[in-house]
């Protein structure tokens, strides 16, 4: 080792040494955890959008991944809207092009280890506000019926000028550590089959909008 290159390495250590205690007081982040390892473990290596996936005992239709969410679409939803078979006015480049779409959300705790995954659902920018006032009393109207308390818009979700409004309460889950990507995708699973029965009653209520009028 040259004369130099000592002289360099003995004051990096004075330098350590000497501010040691301010250097322990920076916090050390964990790395970010990446969500798109369960996502492709869930939807496979390389899914492709509108393609259907076996998650749990769930089928989804997968629409695209960002960062700490992704969107996808209930299979028997996506059945019974293409049963109707017109083109959601407004919603043509909105996600699957679909008047719904649902998401799963990653939110990071602030000691950067927990988190809670979240799920939700959309009803999306319709043109028609008629068309759109109606989907959302529909399902108001069955969940109502049901005892689906989870089923629920916030105020004003069906005021005109409105174009997105989600619907699902109670809606997350813990993570312990969003670092293990078995744990999350167990959780992940766990939410979607928790969620069942509110995706079957949206889907039993989608053939109503054939009644709604010009779609």
């Amino acid at each position: 080792m040259s004369r130099e290159r000592s002289e360099m390495r003995n004051l990096a250590h004075r330098l350590y040494r000497d501010h040691k205690k301010m250097l322990d007081l920076i916090p050390k982040h964990n790395p970010a955890p990446d969500f798109g390892f369960v996502v492709y473990r869930l939807f496979g290596d390389s899914p492709t959008r509108g393609k259907s996936a076996k998650v749990g005992d769930g089928e989804l239709v997968y629409s695209g991944f960002a960062k700490n969410g992704v969107s996808f679409l209930p299979a028997n939803w996506r059945k019974e809207l293409d049963r109707i078979g017109v083109t959601w006015r407004g919603c043509e480049n909105w996600w699957l092009g679909y008047p719904f779409i649902s998401l799963m959300e990653l939110k990071v705790a602030d000691d950067g280890t927990k988190g809670n995954l979240k799920l939700n659902a959309e009803v999306g920018p319709i043109s028609n506000h008629k068309v759109r006032k109606g989907i959302i009393s529909a399902i108001t109207a069955a969940a109502r019926e049901k005892n689906f308390d989870r089923l629920l818009f916030p105020v004003g979700a069906s005021d005109k000028g409105r174009l997105y409004s989600r619907f699902l309460r109670k809606n997350s889950i813990a993570v312990n550590d969003i670092y293990d990507t078995d744990e999350m995708g167990t959780k992940f699973m766990q939410l979607i089959a928790d969620f069942g029965p509110e995706f079957e009653l949206v889907a039993s209520v989608i053939p109503e909008f054939f009644r709604l009028g010009e779609l």
